[in-house]
């Protein structure tokens, strides 16, 4: 197997197996589930894994699709080493994975919600705020991709703001216009 699709859940593109003549798989939500089907593709031989995904943003509205080219996690190890960095563990801040990708996306554990700020550090609202997108998974994914030599490329599509009352119904718009696209 060459290539293959990793989607967090089966929503986010109408529940298809296969996409352009490769296969689709569902990793669940969040940074563990990603890194779990990641290794798993690995020893399958896969070379190339192809994210798509719903996320949200602050800086681009409901429905427009983006490439993602950098991530950056959502990990405090402080006082041990700054936010955003793993302890004891070098070139672990943002991880590039396309260059020709402008994009950045910001990957935390927690579902954003714009009505609880309050719970929020000053830092992980920093990054909300700075990255184009944020996301639960693509960190994972980059950093397993970057870990077993399998090229990544990301397209995620903002399905809220943190306001997530809409993003079943968004799926299914963005779902049908990601899946058209050529370059996946």
């Amino acid at each position: 197997m060459q290539k293959a699709f990793v989607i967090a859940l089966p929503e986010e593109v109408g529940h298809i197996s296969e996409l352009h003549g490769h296969p689709v798989h569902y990793s669940g939500v969040g940074k563990v589930n990603a890194a779990l089907a990641s290794a798993s593709l690995a020893a399958r031989g896969v070379q190339e894994i192809v994210n798509i995904g719903s996320c949200g943003s602050s800086r681009h509205p409901t429905g427009e699709i983006l490439r993602v080219g950098s991530v950056y996690q959502d990990i405090d190890c402080t006082p041990i080493c700054i936010y955003g960095h793993t302890g004891f563990e070098e070139d672990s801040h943002c991880i590039v994975f396309d260059e020709g990708a402008e994009h950045t996306c910001f990957t935390t554990d927690y579902f954003f919600d714009r009505r609880q700020l309050a719970k929020y550090s000053p830092d992980y609202l920093r990054m909300v705020g700075e990255c184009s997108v944020f996301d639960m998974e693509l960190y994972a994914l980059a950093k397993a991709c970057r870990r077993y030599g399998i090229s990544l490329r990301s397209y995620k599509w903002v399905s809220d703001d943190g306001d997530h009352s809409q993003w079943l119904e968004n799926c299914r718009l963005a779902a049908h216009r990601i899946m058209a696209m050529p370059e996946l």
